[in-house]
């Protein structure tokens, strides 16, 4: 049997370990997103759990706990079957914690108990009544604590900080205040959840005749299941006379032979934290942001850059670049006069090696300063309110179901600042590479343009000096003919027309390049301040979402 049950208890602190371990994650998972209370329990539990468990199993921690009055220094007295703690009637005489350490000693497990008052006993219990049989107390330890209703502060909070930490409780009452109210709201209902490891005392019974203690035992039930312990065990006790204290020390002894009462204990308080932490975050599955819901905030975002003006920005640059480059030479100084659309906007750029310089300097220095700052407007209310729309629905998407203070974090993660959501689309505007560069046939055609304008400039001076000679009356200049035209005529006529038709196709060419370009702009800004909603938002949210099915995972196997 003991083999039996030394394997039971083995299987039981396996179970609690793999527990333990998910509360550890949670713990860490849950810092800054769990409520304070519920956050700080957790850690506590997972803290005074790991120590406990630490200190083995060889003893059993039982502290006797009640209000002034009750006599549970006296059924101290008489559990140990000696006079250990001083006895009062009106006035609380336990100020602080004394324990009764019956068989080896505990000095480890009570020191990390903080409990300075120990007296070492027999493990073997003499019986105290007629016939009754000696019981086996070893590994017993018992505290006797100080009134839970002391007008003494200190006292009060040495039985808070113990009641967190013992095996068993013994939960001392009297005929007289057996109904108090401080007991059971801050003590009995408070630990409902471990009525395995508690017991109900009824002391003072003799006072009582055998029909008075029954009722007494009844209502006093009756309290304890509107507590939430209404499997907890309950017994009537006189230290004075020694009725029940042998029944009581029975249980007492049970717990300590059985050495399992510290992991019900323990087991109790991780279900006290996985209770509280399933009521915080709910058992909903925590979605995902949808890829609409991505999509809807990426075009508020560009909206927001300007994206589709700075794109239109870059073909309009480019049919005017394209025009100087390409255009009639002599018409040119017209296209001069026009401003350039992405000079204007401060999205300019160096071309071919220069820009590539530039970009090989940001990369290897890091540093977010390097990034060209554009002179574009910052977005307006419309746009900051597309935004704001996009933002809301995504919280909707993705917190549809989940309790409210985790739908508050994810729209806290989702909110950045005005300020910050500005600088970042206008670094990701500015930082773009606007593909400005002069496309190579630009300066193939500028060099027949001004081959043609060189042809007609010379057919015009050879005409106007064949008028020269003419009206001076002088011997005509040789002059060559292609077919029946003449040459300079050719030359003038041709280089102008040919120069004005190549103009007009280079203008066609330029503003088909120019919507491909404006395209292809649009598209790469758009995804520019895609990531930009990628690292302000989608990103913050999926961490919090992340985080959620964690702690419901966690939890769940903490239940």
């Amino acid at each position: 049997m003991s083999t039996r049950s030394d394997r039971a208890s083995a299987r039981a602190i396996d179970d609690l370990d793999r527990r333990l371990q998910a509360l550890e994650e949670l713990v860490a998972v849950g810092e800054g997103r769990l409520p304070t209370d519920t956050h700080s329990r957790a850690a506590a539990t997972a803290r005074n759990a790991r120590a406990r468990l630490g200190h083995g199993g060889a003893h059993t921690v039982v502290a006797i706990a009640g209000s002034t009055g009750s006599g549970k220094s006296s059924l101290f007295n008489a559990i140990a079957a000696a006079d250990l703690s001083s006895v009062g009637i009106r006035r609380p005489t336990t100020s602080a914690a004394s324990a009764a350490v019956f068989g080896s000693e505990a000095d480890a497990l009570l020191d990390w108990l903080a409990v300075p008052r120990r007296h070492r006993l027999d493990g073997i219990r003499a019986a105290t009544t007629p016939g009754g049989a000696e019981l086996d107390l070893s590994g017993l330890v018992l505290l006797d604590l100080p009134d839970h209703d002391s007008t003494v502060a200190a006292h009060r909070a040495e039985v808070d900080r113990l009641v967190q930490v013992v095996d068993v409780f013994v939960w001392v009452v009297d005929p007289q205040k057996y109904a108090d109210a401080a007991l059971h709201d801050d003590y009995l209902a408070h630990f409902a959840g471990h009525s395995d490891v508690s017991i109900v005392v009824l002391n003072h019974a003799d006072v009582l005749d055998d029909n008075d203690r029954r009722r007494a035992l009844d209502d006093l039930r009756q309290l304890l299941v509107a507590d939430g312990m209404g499997d907890v065990r309950v017994m009537a006790t006189s230290a004075s006379t020694g009725h029940g204290v042998d029944q009581l020390v029975t249980e007492l002894a049970a717990q300590a032979s059985a050495r399992r009462a510290f992991v019900s204990r323990l087991a109790a308080d991780v279900d006290w934290v996985a209770s509280d932490v399933a009521t915080t975050i709910g058992a909903a599955p925590a979605a995902e942001v949808s890829r609409v819901a991505r999509r809807r905030l990426e075009l508020a975002f560009a909206d927001a850059a300007g994206v589709a003006p700075v794109a239109e920005a870059v073909g309009k640059a480019h049919r005017v670049r394209g025009s100087a480059a390409t255009g009639w030479p002599p018409a040119r100084w017209t296209v001069r006069l026009r401003p350039d659309p992405l000079r204007r906007l401060g999205l300019d750029r160096r071309s071919g090696a220069g820009r590539r310089r530039a970009g090989s300097a940001r990369k290897s220095a890091g540093d977010a300063a390097a990034v060209a700052r554009t002179s574009r407007a910052a977005p307006d209310a419309v746009a900051m309110a597309k935004v704001d729309n996009a933002l809301r629905v995504l919280v909707d998407d993705t917190s549809a179901g989940l309790p409210t203070a985790w739908r508050d974090r994810i729209t806290d993660a989702s909110t950045p600042s005005r300020a910050d959501v500005t600088d970042a689309l206008d670094r990701a505007v500015g930082a773009a590479d606007l593909a400005t560069e002069r496309p190579r046939w630009w300066t193939a055609v500028g060099s027949l343009q001004w081959l043609l304008a060189a042809a007609m400039v010379v057919g015009l001076a050879w005409l106007v000096a064949m008028g020269v000679v003419a009206w001076f009356g002088l011997p005509d200049l040789p002059v060559p003919h292609i077919g029946a035209l003449p040459l300079p005529t050719v030359l003038a006529l041709g280089g102008a027309l040919a120069g004005l038709l190549c103009a007009a196709a280079s203008r066609w060419i330029n503003a088909a390049g120019a919507r491909r370009r404006s395209a292809a702009i649009k598209r790469q800004l758009t995804r520019a301040v895609g990531v930009v909603a990628e690292e302000l938002v989608v990103r913050k949210v999926d961490a919090e979402l992340v985080a959620l099915r964690q702690l419901v995972d966690l939890a769940r196997r903490l239940a």
